[in-house]
């Protein structure tokens, strides 16, 4: 068994940082590895939170090796014996030499022969030629297929559908803003009812105690979100035709009859305005304010009633 580490044993630590531990509560490694380096610095004086946390790191490490345990030496293993060769219990007898014969005596060199004629040499029958066997014909290589290129689809056109109002929005839509519209409360100023210097055009409710602000009741009522009508039927004219705010007579180019009905901006001379009125009408284009028709001189006016006063004299 390993001896439990003390304080003194964590590296970095000495005799009197020991005595500031051990007042601060840390009496053991074990403590010092699971303190919080900030809360440790503000315990000890002198400790800056960079330190601690080198301690705090130096203990874990001296607990870790304690847990660990000194690592066992590994002992050579010892060389097994060599088995000695078994002694063969009965050996073979060693055969005995023979006894040397006695040198025989040498044989007479028999006489030399005189070469003769050589014989003649005996000619092999010549081997035939096999005939060759017919050459296969190779088979005719197909021409390779021709890839056959898709003739491009008609496309049909779909018939366009003559433009509506019910294109712009539907008519389920437009119920529902018709419906939201009539419950709908008039927005006024909240104190137009009670001065006459108060027009009832509405602004908005200001003031932390204001008693409208509240929603208290017989107050004004107030704009809010849910009054809102459908996205789709945003900035549509009450006729279902598509408002287009015109300040030139340019302005009336791509416009449909059948969906836009214009208004004329209030910044317009008489003139301009005249001119895109004239457009208008030749492309049956709908003006929302045309203004008051051209002005009547009274000279005119005593000539017409004078041609009626003759007509009836007649």
């Amino acid at each position: 068994m390993s001896k439990k580490p003390k304080l003194s044993d964590v590296p970095g630590i000495g005799p009197k940082m020991e005595e500031k531990l051990r007042d601060a509560g840390v009496k053991t490694p074990l403590k010092l590895s699971r303190a919080d380096p900030a809360k440790l610095a503000a315990k000890i004086d002198g400790l800056s939170e960079k330190r601690a946390a080198t301690l705090i790191e130096a203990a874990k490490g001296l607990i870790q090796a304690a847990e660990e345990g000194p690592a066992k030496e590994e002992k050579p293993k010892k060389a097994a014996p060599k088995k000695k060769p078994v002694e063969k219990e009965a050996k073979a007898e060693k055969p005995k030499a023979a006894p040397k014969k006695k040198a025989a005596e040498k044989p007479k060199k028999a006489p030399k022969k005189e070469p003769g004629p050589k014989p003649p040499k005996k000619e092999t029958p010549k081997k035939k030629p096999e005939p060759e066997p017919p050459k296969k014909k190779a088979p005719k290589k197909k021409p390779p297929k021709k890839k056959k290129t898709e003739k491009p689809k008609k496309v049909t056109k779909k018939k366009e559908e003559p433009l509506t109002h019910d294109t712009l929005v539907e008519p389920r839509i437009w119920k529902l803003t018709q419906y939201k519209k009539r419950r709908q409360p008039k927005f006024v100023h909240e104190q137009a009812h009670r001065w006459i210097r108060v027009k009832k055009s509405w602004r908005k409710v200001r003031g932390i105690d204001n008693p409208a602000r509240q929603k208290k009741k017989g107050r004004a009522i107030l704009v809010s979100a849910g009054y809102r009508k459908p996205r789709s039927a945003r900035g549509i004219h009450p006729s279902r035709y598509l408002e287009v705010l015109v300040y030139k007579p340019e302005d009336l180019d791509g416009l449909n009859p059948d969906l836009h009905a214009i208004r004329i901006g209030g910044t317009v001379g008489n003139r301009k305005r005249q001119a895109i009125l004239n457009k208008a009408d030749s492309m049956l284009l709908r003006v929302l304010n045309p203004g008051v028709p051209e002005f009547v001189e009274e000279e005119e006016l005593f000539e017409e009633l004078e041609g009626l006063e003759d007509l009836e004299v007649d």
